[in-house]
């Protein structure tokens, strides 16, 4: 995991998880030139952002979210920016 995140605004995972859905979006992750499909696991309350060397995924729990990034050599450059925007986004939303 690259980042833990504990909740503040909800009291469970599938609340966050269902709000995280509103607000990561493939218009979100554009913002960063990055054309990304979303895909959700209901279920596991896993929410993954794919596209051209970028993988994002953000896993929840109970008390916490786990995000995870993964990217091409290309984009590595943008790790430390794209992490910091998401964490604040959760931080904002969850």
């Amino acid at each position: 995991m690259d980042l833990t995140y504990e909740y503040h605004k909800f009291d469970n995972a599938e609340d966050a998880y269902n709000r995280a859905l509103q607000v990561i979006t493939p218009e979100y992750l554009a913002k960063w030139k990055v054309n990304a499909d979303i895909d959700q696991d209901e279920e596991e309350l896993v929410l993954t952002a794919t596209g051209k060397g970028f993988t994002l995924s953000l896993e929840f729990a109970d008390t916490e979210c786990y995000v995870s990034l993964k990217l091409s050599f290309v984009l590595k450059p943008l790790r430390g920016k794209i992490l910091s925007e998401v964490e604040k986004k959760l931080t904002k939303e969850l």
